[in-house]
């Protein structure tokens, strides 16, 4: 299908309040980068020429801003971008007035909410997150067949939500992160339940993917004790641990692409990748979008790496 009539809206207020809404012909451009980890997602987006009482409205404090964007022939401006502005600010660039926004996905929720939790024996971590998402005041997005672990003594926890959420994820074989408001909740490695999209040349893939190879286990060896230039103990412990990759996504082999811009598209997901080098079903590990509503594609990169074998086999039974 082409897609040539490109529409966006911006949604700035208060929870609970008026908010504003800024469309075409109003120019905006955005950067939205997106990734599995734990840490906020980050959003750049720019406005061109608003009014002066506008600019300072989106200045005040306290704000949260939703961006839709996509292609009219293919269901309108759909939700991409979302969270709170950590930061904005208006500069004069002649002839225009640019307003930059700094959005942060999942950021007051992440910073400011501390859980009390008290379950007793057989606490699930299944219900655990479900309480934490409770008290994040969050919509929680977890499989049912996601991974579960039981705590026969029971779990008992008081401090910061993102503290929690780390301890009961990592003990159980999950992952946790925020996109567009929602807590998503996935098997480590693995993917949502979202229906995988097709990556090809009729669905707006640019170009050819791009090989990504599995970084190497050992980054260095150090030498055993009592060996010619051995390093001490201590040096050896830490360029043991220094050779250790940091994450799976260190380990796996992947594809960097480019497509269309693919505004719904989430880290986790999984999609299937059609093109004359490969075919296969791959997990998304980072998202970016960008765009100017006034020139140039809007677009999409995403490094893909190989799923967990049963997020694989699910999506193909």
């Amino acid at each position: 299908m082409a897609r040539f009539d490109r529409v966006y809206r911006l949604l700035v207020g208060k929870d609970g309040g008026q908010g504003l809404e800024i469309v075409p012909p109003i120019r905006i451009t955005f950067d939205i980068a997106k990734t599995t980890a734990e840490e906020p997602n980050d959003a750049k987006i720019t406005v061109y020429n608003l009014a002066a009482q506008t600019r300072r409205t989106l200045e005040e404090p306290g704000l949260r801003c939703v961006l839709y964007a996509g292609y009219a022939e293919e269901g309108g401006p759909l939700l991409m971008a979302s969270g709170s502005i950590v930061y904005a600010y208006t500069r004069y660039d002649q002839p225009n007035v640019v307003t930059e926004l700094t959005v942060k996905d999942g950021y007051i929720e992440v910073r400011d909410t501390a859980v009390s939790i008290g379950l007793g024996p057989g606490a699930r971590a299944s219900d655990i997150i479900r309480d934490i998402a409770r008290q994040m005041g969050l919509p929680l997005l977890m499989a049912d067949d996601a991974p579960d672990r039981r705590w026969e003594q029971g779990f008992s926890f008081y401090g910061a939500a993102r503290t929690a959420l780390h301890k009961v994820t990592q003990g159980t074989g999950l992952e946790w992160s925020i996109q567009n408001q929602q807590l998503q909740v996935v098997q480590r490695l693995g993917t949502t339940r979202r229906q995988a999209v097709v990556l090809a040349v009729d669905t707006g893939l640019l170009g050819q993917p791009e090989r990504t190879r599995a970084a190497a286990s050992e980054k260095a060896k150090a030498k055993a004790p009592g060996q010619a230039g051995a390093a001490a103990p201590a040096v050896a412990a830490k360029a043991a641990k220094a050779a250790t990759p940091a994450s799976g996504q260190q380990q796996r082999d992947g594809w960097k692409v480019k497509s269309l811009l693919l505004p719904t598209i989430s880290p986790g997901d999984l999609v299937k990748l059609e093109s004359r080098s490969v075919a296969a079903f791959q997990r998304v590990e980072t998202v970016r979008h960008t765009g100017d509503s006034e020139g140039g594609d809007w677009q999409t990169e995403l490094t893909l790496v190989d799923p967990h074998p049963s997020s694989a086999k699910k999506e193909q039974s």
